[in-house]
């Protein structure tokens, strides 16, 4: 059970990443650090349960979307810490193959790595070839190029029940 994971912010590309974005699991590769900020706007909030596993380390953030709040933690990689230098912020969010949902931000962001390839439901990742983030809510296989920002620590089902574009805030807990 394949599925691919495309990591995409424009609606127009969707068909091209999803041809193109499947990988082996166990493939890995490197990329240039690249370094820049987003900007930031405001927004809500509200909160959900946590599922196991939740990391204790990073940063606590929220993420609101219309009435739902859904809590989760940032690790320490420097993607993470670049993106929770430009907390809060309200970004627009699309649903991707009834797996994901995914952002496009408005610049990169430093790209230090590690790179993974073993992403599980929860993740929030940075694809860095899109400059783009990534929430992951279902099963999915992986591509090379993605750093793992951090965990949803609260309960994954409520995405299914968003719209397929929303409107996400973040902010620090």
């Amino acid at each position: 059970m394949k599925k691919s994971l495309a990591l995409i912010s424009l609606a127009a590309t969707a068909a091209i990443a999803l041809a193109g974005c499947s990988a082996p699991a166990a493939e890995t590769t490197t990329a240039s650090p690249t370094t820049t900020a987003i900007a930031a706007t405001p927004s809500a909030t509200t909160d959900s349960p946590a599922p196991p596993e939740a990391s204790t380390d990073g940063t606590p953030i929220t993420i609101t979307a219309g009435d739902v709040v859904v809590t989760a933690t940032l690790n320490d990689s420097q993607v993470a810490q670049d993106f929770a230098a430009t907390l809060p912020v309200t970004l627009p969010w699309f649903r991707n193959a009834g797996i994901e949902y995914i952002t496009e931000l408005p610049a990169p962001m430093t790209e230090t790595g590690p790179f993974y390839t073993d992403v599980q439901p929860g993740d929030i990742v940075y694809y860095n070839p899109l400059d783009s983030i990534t929430i992951i809510y279902e099963e999915t296989s992986s591509v090379p190029t993605l750093t793992k920002m951090g965990e949803i620590t609260s309960d994954l089902s409520v995405f299914e029940s968003l719209p397929n574009d929303v409107d996400m805030r973040i902010e620090r807990k």
